[in-house]
């Protein structure tokens, strides 16, 4: 009878680890999907703004130059050059504070193997 019992708790467990590793699968596939789509979006957008900017930026500068040439001639250059600067050290410091305020990938996974762990090791 010890032994029918023993058979029964192995294989009880085993059908819990399964179904834990199972969870764990699927919320780690469901995030990956989740992370690709996300970054898919966000590529798309970023270089669609990044042509439409290139474009405008080089087509204000053109304008501007043709405009004012007469009156500022070199000065105007190095106005745009350290506006263009200023504006470029403030995207790269606004993209820096996103990254720093955004939850890492796969944060909820790994919180679920944590409890897991808990559970499991005395």
């Amino acid at each position: 009878m010890p032994e029918h019992t023993f058979a029964d708790t192995s294989r009880r467990l085993g059908a819990a680890t399964l179904d834990l590793v199972s969870d764990h699968a699927e919320l780690f596939a469901l995030e990956l999907q989740e992370q690709k789509r996300h970054s898919t979006q966000q590529l798309i957008w970023l270089g669609l703004i990044a042509a439409s900017g290139f474009m405008l930026f080089l087509l204000l500068n053109a304008l501007l130059i043709v405009l004012l040439w007469d009156h500022y001639d070199y000065r105007l250059l190095v106005g745009l050059c350290a506006f263009y600067a200023c504006i470029s050290g403030l995207c790269f410091w606004r993209m820096k504070s996103a990254q720093h305020s955004m939850s890492a990938p796969f944060s909820a996974s790994l919180q679920e193997l944590k409890k897991t762990k808990e559970q499991l090791l005395p």
